[in-house]
């Protein structure tokens, strides 16, 4: 009886290890026609691995960018009231200039030009400001081509590699299953490649352009609320 355990134990061990290493074969033999697929897909898989890398490079360096440029410090303007009702707007513009945020500068634009009258203090603000959002935008170009022409490159791909097969069939006379599939789930990499990439694009456009529309709707709150501050200070 003892004997007998002993054999089924060991029959559920082999098994076991014989389903693990299965297992690992599998996953071996799917990874490793993937890279053999991408391989495959022709020079426009290299195209789409450059755009992949381009837009990761903006992406990045717009998150940087408005990361430090987009801040909104609701204590600058407490700062920019207390100094303008001690009668000190250098000291206003001073910390202002030291601010390196797109608020700072354009609540500095308004502080070089009181004295003047508002319709020009106002001017001068906004005029900053859409200096400043047209910078955060400036980039964001080059996502939006990516996320237009990706998903064309991948297409274009995978009619070149649909030619190919059509071509090499009426060279050959081969019109086997294998013959026809075989080259064609190769070449839809291309496409589904092309739209990877063009949605990785897209999503950075559309969050980044979101992000800069809320950052100008509270900045042009910002600025009537200083625009309110110069009336009442009477300088």
């Amino acid at each position: 009886m003892n004997l007998f355990n002993l054999l089924l134990q060991s029959g559920t061990v082999v098994a076991d290890t014989a389903q693990s290493a299965s297992g690992e074969a599998t996953t071996e033999h799917v990874s490793a026609p993937i890279l053999e697929i991408m391989v495959k897909g022709g020079f426009v898989m290299g195209l789409l691995a450059v755009s992949l890398i381009v837009a990761i490079y903006f992406i990045v360096e717009r998150w940087m960018y408005l990361k430090n440029r987009a801040k909104l410090d609701e204590n600058l303007i407490n700062v920019v009231r207390d100094n303008l009702k001690d009668n000190r707007p250098d000291s206003a513009l001073a910390y202002c200039d030291r601010t390196p945020t797109a608020q700072a500068q354009v609540i500095a634009t308004g502080l070089r030009f009181l004295g003047s009258n508002m319709r020009e203090i106002e001017s001068a603000m906004e005029t900053k400001a859409q200096v400043e959002l047209s910078a955060m935008e400036s980039n964001l170009n080059y996502l939006s081509l990516i996320a237009r022409v990706a998903p064309m490159l991948g297409f274009v791909g995978t009619i070149w590699g649909v030619i190919n097969i059509f071509y090499s069939i009426s060279t050959t006379g081969d019109l086997s299953i294998g013959a026809i599939s075989g080259g064609l789930y190769v070449k839809m990499v291309a496409s589904f490649a092309g739209l990877v990439v063009g949605i990785i694009a897209f999503l950075g456009y559309q969050l980044y352009i979101r992000r800069i529309d809320r950052f100008a709707e509270r900045l042009q709150e910002q600025s009537l609320n200083l625009m309110e501050i110069f009336i009442k200070s009477n300088i």
